[in-house]
């Protein structure tokens, strides 16, 4: 069974649950009832609120060649390749309002204000798609209307969280 704990540097680490009088890891609960680990040295050694337990032996760098995983060949088969990361994608809240990436503030307004006059829902109050349209383009303008959203937007091909 593993127990998984947090290093003082933040980071996960899984330990054997069993406490091991010869292990090399202190563990504890904190406040908050997290598991806190932290490596053992002279300097500072065991506390009295503290258990040694070994880090388990499946997360630990450096398997030795018996456990490592083995191609049919008889090589040590590579890791597999990790999927690429999706980039930004960014222009999709550009293409709603029809404006490009480099557009200025004002006509970013001025594409708004001319979709709101089209799609508003008081002029379309039986079409549900003119209303969801103009949520849309409603969405985009409060997204690139303002610089710091914008940026962030422009990086990350997302909409900045709502704070």
């Amino acid at each position: 069974m593993i127990r998984w704990t947090r290093t003082e540097a933040g980071k996960k680490l899984a330990v054997n649950l069993a406490p091991d009088p010869a292990g090399n890891t202190a563990v504890w609960r904190d406040v908050h009832g997290v598991l806190r680990s932290r490596r053992v040295t002279k300097a500072r050694p065991v506390a009295p609120f503290e258990r040694l337990m070994m880090p388990h032996a499946a997360t630990c760098p450096g398997l030795s060649r018996s456990r490592r995983r083995r191609t049919p060949g008889g090589g040590d088969q590579p890791p597999p390749p990790r999927p690429p990361r999706p980039g930004p994608g960014g222009g999709e809240l550009y293409a709603r309002l029809g404006v490009t990436k480099t557009a200025t503030a004002q006509d970013i307004k001025k594409a708004y204000r001319r979709l709101a006059r089209q799609l508003h829902p008081d002029l379309h109050p039986g079409d549900t798609a003119a209303g969801e349209k103009f949520k849309q383009v409603t969405e985009a303008y409060h997204v690139l209307s303002a610089p710091d959203r914008r940026a962030t937007y422009d990086l990350t091909g997302r909409p900045p969280r709502p704070r």
